[in-house]
């Protein structure tokens, strides 16, 4: 994906939509996606961990569901 491809996806969504990217592991790869996700800020995230969950994880996840636009490389899902 390029700039102007990620601009133009970005610019379509809400201004005060969070975008984050995958967490933890090294390395840097080609962004393949930019999908929407509910997610969960996880306040007792440990450094390895990623700030945001899925609301899944987490056995009352009732507040604090926000809809974020996550960044995929094409390793991803292997990690």
């Amino acid at each position: 994906m390029t700039a102007d491809e990620l601009i133009a996806r970005l610019s379509a969504l809400p201004p005060d939509t969070p975008v984050l990217v995958e967490g933890y592991e090294n390395g840097f790869d080609e962004i393949i996606a930019l999908k929407g996700q509910d997610v969960v800020r996880y306040r007792l995230a440990q450094p390895w961990d990623g700030q945001y969950q899925p609301p899944e994880r987490f056995e009352k996840p009732t507040a604090g569901i926000v809809q974020a636009a996550v960044i995929l490389g094409r390793r991803g899902p292997l990690r």
